[in-house]
């Protein structure tokens, strides 16, 4: 019987097993095989670890970011805390404290200052008033003009020319009765005043001596109301009247 297998075609590559004839090729002598695993091989992109390992660092820096910005995440700093939280409370407290005592200190400051100044008005009032209630009604028939005159210097320039009316008829009747008259003030009150103007309650005596008293003193009692106002560093006499 003649021997086929010399007749049959033979595959690349392929070899033969010794004294077998027509025994089926193993996937080692086919070269079908070789050619898939190089073809597997071959397929596989070496670059696709390269495409897959960018995106484990990605990952992994995604949780070093967020631990980095945890410090940086609360809004409330020591500052903040301070001011919002009971120290910061106690401060605006305090200050507010603080404000309130020099403000009522400048006050309380301001109206003594204030006091201070109207009392030494009204002690100062007062000193003017008694001299001047002691030269207004106080004259001497013998001297008329240097008497008048001495009382028109402690009076306002307004108050003056009413009282050269009332000296002009006080001065006839004093020439006539060759009157001399005495003023002695007892007592001086103050009933209110500030630092610029003061009403003086003056009680005084007025001795008078005259043909009509036939040269015996007669003493009147008499309470006067003067009003003292200030000119520059002085005090005068703005206004005299009888209570």
């Amino acid at each position: 019987m003649p021997d086929r297998s010399r007749n049959r075609p033979r595959i690349a590559g392929q070899r033969r097993t010794a004294g077998l004839s027509g025994t089926t090729p193993t996937l080692e002598d086919t070269p079908v095989t070789e050619d898939l695993t190089t073809k597997a091989t071959d397929a596989t992109p070496e670059s696709a670890p390269e495409d897959v390992s960018p995106a484990t660092p990605e990952v992994s820096e995604a949780p070093e970011a967020s631990t980095d910005e945890v410090p940086e995440a609360p809004a409330i700093t020591d500052g903040d805390e301070r001011r919002g939280g009971p120290g910061g409370v106690l401060t605006a407290v305090l200050a507010v404290a603080v404000v309130l005592v020099l403000t009522v200190s400048a006050v309380l400051g301001l109206k003594a200052w204030h006091g201070k100044q109207a009392e030494d008005a009204r002690d100062q009032a007062a000193a003017a008033g008694r001299k001047a209630a002691e030269t207004a009604l106080s004259y001497d028939y013998r001297h008329l003009d240097a008497d008048f005159a001495a009382s028109r210097a402690t009076m306002t320039p307004d108050f003056a020319a009413k009282f050269d009316e009332t000296a002009k008829v006080a001065g006839e009747l004093a020439t006539k009765t060759k009157a001399t008259v005495k003023a002695d003030v007892r007592e001086v009150g103050v009933r209110d005043g500030d630092a610029d103007r003061v009403t003086l309650i003056i009680f005084v005596n007025q001795t008078t001596t005259s043909t009509i008293t036939q040269g015996k003193p007669r003493v009147d009692l008499n309470r006067t109301r003067f009003t003292m106002v200030r000119n520059g560093d002085r005090w005068l006499v703005q206004e005299i009247a009888g209570l």
